[in-house]
């Protein structure tokens, strides 16, 4: 038997039971739909695959986000460290989500299915495919170590290089805001590049750890390193 549609709100008040998948609220809508899901996803795929998200501007969801993790554990830990981050002037109110049927079946279909359908369709590698694999994984490994280590002479300003088109100074500022002593931004679009200055040395190499090579899309990763000066 079909269980009676429930407003998300009242979901969250029956059950906040640990769920892959958060219920995120208190979003400003006078902000571009697509920029505030871009922002939203490069926050919270930090923590893990980020399956699908959920976002429409109906009177009914306008200012609200399902977020689907591909476990709990990732949706756990960006709810504990995500809750209360001010994103365009607004705190973040998270949330585990009622249950996924409810979502799922009444705002766009099950995503559980896709997610089932795409294990499922996974091929049993031969032993010599999955030898190349782990050599690929290792080369990059190395590759990645190898850039970290021509990031350039210590300071607190970072440069970050080969930015896509559609990135947006606010965009990029949500996300090295969320590092400490964060000042300010500068994006040149015609070259893409962006300048990012914080208080001090120590804070502008704690963000450069944490964003170097992170990916604001499954195919681009930020280059960070720091500024000449």
């Amino acid at each position: 038997m079909n269980q009676p549609y429930l407003h998300p709100a009242n979901q969250i008040i029956q059950d906040s039971a640990p769920k892959e998948t958060l219920y995120v609220t208190g979003l400003n809508d006078k902000i571009k739909l697509e920029d505030l899901k871009f922002v939203l996803y490069i926050l919270f795929s930090q923590f893990g695959e980020v399956l699908q998200m959920v976002m429409k501007k109906t009177q009914k969801l306008r200012g609200q986000a399902f977020i689907v993790f591909q476990n709990i554990t990732y949706a756990t830990n960006a709810k504990a460290a995500l809750s209360g981050m001010i994103v365009y002037d607004k705190p973040l109110i998270i949330e585990f989500a009622y249950k996924k049927s409810v979502i799922f079946d009444r705002i766009e279909g099950k995503f559980y299915y896709k997610q089932k359908q795409h294990k499922e369709l996974q091929p049993n590698l031969p032993n010599e495919l999955m030898k190349e694999k782990k050599q690929k994984k290792f080369e990059e490994k190395i590759q990645n170590n190898n850039s970290n280590l021509n990031q350039g002479e210590i300071n607190n300003v970072l440069l970050i290089e080969s930015l896509p088109p559609f990135v947006t100074e606010i965009m990029l500022s949500e996300l090295f805001r969320q590092y400490p002593g964060y000042s300010l931004i500068k994006l040149i679009p015609a070259r893409g590049l962006a300048f990012v200055e914080y208080q001090n040395d120590d804070q502008a190499t704690v963000a450069l750890k944490g964003l170097s090579n992170f990916k604001i899309t499954p195919e681009c990763q930020l280059k960070v390193k720091y500024a000449k000066k």
